[in-house]
């Protein structure tokens, strides 16, 4: 057989509101395996106006500088058909610190985050992001409010690091050529507000510890090499890469991708968490198999023409 690589990462997010619980929770991965990984989380709050603090907790460290708001590119109509599914219309700068957006008859307010009331903390194993809608009262026009944010997904950077094989050189070589295929193989599990994955200091929120999420809405853009466990996909399509063209990432090559979603809906006896568990699979046949497939070949010539030289020559001498 080739060579196998299999990696895992296990994500353990968190959102609670200090208000009500009823909120719809979106994560955006663009999963770039030979590049950089990004995620944009979103949430759409439900009795915003009385609201006071929307907190997430994010499993890797980030800084502010790390955070970039997406609420202004959706005054690009093609990002918003691209998040929203539908035509739709955003007033920018209604307040200081909101816009108003329209969208299937309905209007929510759209939070344009700023430093003025944004916290960031570091925890243990993570991070917390507060968003103080209280300082914003008086700016939210709607009551319900939606909010988005990029971060940078250091946990899918580190698993689809190139890793250094410590194994026997003679090992590796016998592996590959048995078999010039390389297989990659990596599970990515996604949690939310599940208790036994979140650090002792968040487990303590009392907040947290209430929240019944309504809904958690998962979307993983890959490359189209990649094969995705998609047997519980809500949908699956072709990333369009024209509506996506400015709104994804600068390095990320919309043209070669899949997209899938997941959701999990909780109308009636609500859970307090979500478990999301994906696969991606990767084949490739290796450079260097085909290298050492050549040079055998080439010994094998070699060598194989030099005994015939030499048979030829002993005959001769008898």
């Amino acid at each position: 057989m080739g060579s196998r690589k299999r990696k895992f990462v296990d994500d353990g997010w968190a959102l609670w509101i200090d208000g009500d619980d009823r909120s719809t929770i979106y994560l955006n991965e663009w999963i770039n395996p030979k590049g950089s990984n990004y995620v944009d989380v979103g949430v759409r709050v439900y009795g915003a106006k009385e609201t006071k603090t929307v907190n997430f907790f994010v499993p890797f460290a980030i800084d502010e500088t790390e955070i970039t708001d997406l609420s202004y590119m959706l005054s690009d109509n093609a990002a918003l058909r691209t998040l929203f599914n539908a035509n739709g219309k955003v007033d920018s700068q209604k307040t200081k610190y909101t816009s108003e957006l329209r969208y299937d008859n309905r209007t929510v307010s759209l939070i344009n985050f700023t430093n003025e009331f944004t916290e960031v903390k570091k925890v243990s194993s993570g991070t917390v992001i507060t968003v103080n809608l209280e300082f914003i009262k008086d700016c939210i026009t709607s009551d319900e409010a939606y909010m988005i944010f990029r971060i940078p997904h250091k946990t899918l950077d580190k698993v689809f690091a190139p890793a250094i094989d410590v194994g026997s050189v003679f090992d590796r070589i016998n592996s590959l050529i048995q078999s010039p295929v390389i297989s990659e193989k990596y599970g990515y599990s996604i949690r939310i507000n599940e208790a036994r994955l979140l650090p002792h200091e968040i487990n303590e929120i009392e907040v947290l510890q209430e929240q019944r999420i309504r809904k958690a809405l998962v979307t993983i853009s890959l490359g189209d090499e990649y094969e995705m466990n998609d047997s519980t996909c809500y949908r699956i399509r072709r990333l369009e890469a024209e509506l996506n063209r400015n709104y994804a990432p600068a390095d990320y090559d919309c043209s070669a991708a899949i997209t899938y979603q997941w959701v999990e809906e909780r109308d009636l006896n609500m859970k307090a968490h979500y478990n999301f568990y994906f696969t991606m699979e990767h084949n490739k046949i290796s450079q260097l198999s085909m290298m050492i497939y050549l040079f055998v070949v080439f010994l094998c010539g070699a060598f194989g023409s030099a005994l015939y030289d030499l048979v030829k020559t002993i005959i001769s001498l008898l």
